[in-house]
């Protein structure tokens, strides 16, 4: 659909929520973004005008002009009196690819132009789930890692893993350039068995916020619990992907 027709639908309203706690105009900018993100906002494209916006939210003219603004300010567009807003992103149409197939998730395989930012790492007690996953008892601490990774400028994964104490190697620093896999070989973990389902889920705040996209929309999710040779499990992960910026590849053979 064209960003004309788009903003002529009258669904679009459905896109904003004012019963989440990003404010509407960081709803609009976020849906602005995914589509230049995607393409369908091409580089070099006139956006529409801060009337239009605000017409087709059905938002004021100061969210419209505060979205646009937020876009400006991050290098998405250009804003120039008299000549309007021209989309200044070039759209990186390739997607991350991984296969589904052994580990899956080695930071080799997912490609060679991303990048990890750590945003939490330490010692924490585990919400019961967790708890009862690792067969822990209340009060005993867990390893708790969240992290973004991004391709170029976009992030496509986010990932919040729980793992044992393995010694010094798994520090926050070694986590954002080697592999979980070469982390536990170098701790002397030999791992027995790695069981993981790939699902799908929509974006709630939080995960839309980290990622970059609007509330509601559809991710990967992957769920990867690796266990030890003796049948303890040593790491489980929780990672969720932007399907625009990533997809898992299948290959299976008929012998």
């Amino acid at each position: 659909m064209a960003l004309e027709q788009l903003l002529k639908d009258p669904r679009i309203k459905t896109a904003l929520s004012s019963d989440f706690p990003a404010p509407l105009y960081h709803q609009v900018y976020l849906f602005l973004k995914e589509k230049i993100h995607l393409g369908e906002i091409g580089f070099g494209e006139k956006m529409p005008t801060e009337h239009e916006i605000s017409e087709a939210f059905g938002v004021s003219r100061i969210t419209a002009k505060r979205a646009m603004d937020e876009l400006g300010s991050e290098g998405y567009i250009s804003r120039q009196r008299g000549k309007g807003s021209h989309v200044t992103y070039k759209n990186r149409s390739e997607q991350v690819k991984a296969p589904l197939s052994g580990f899956l998730e080695s930071l080799q395989i997912i490609g060679k132009d991303t990048t990890v930012k750590s945003l939490d790492f330490g010692k924490q007690q585990p919400p019961m789930d967790i708890q009862e996953r690792f067969g822990i008892k209340p009060g005993q601490e867990l390893i708790r890692s969240v992290r973004l990774r991004y391709a170029g400028k976009i992030p496509f994964g986010y990932y919040v893993s729980w793992t044992r104490d393995i010694g010094p190697s798994y520090s926050e620093e070694n986590i954002l350039t080697t592999s979980r896999m070469d982390i536990l070989k170098s701790s002397g973990i030999a791992l027995g068995k790695v069981d993981q389902t790939v699902s799908a889920t929509l974006s709630n705040f939080d995960t839309a916020t980290m990622l970059e996209i609007p509330v509601g929309r559809p991710l990967l999710v992957l769920d990867r619990s690796m266990y030890d040779a003796d049948g303890e499990l040593i790491d489980h992960m929780f990672a969720l992907y932007r399907p625009d910026q990533y997809q898992f590849k299948m290959q299976f053979s008929m012998k």
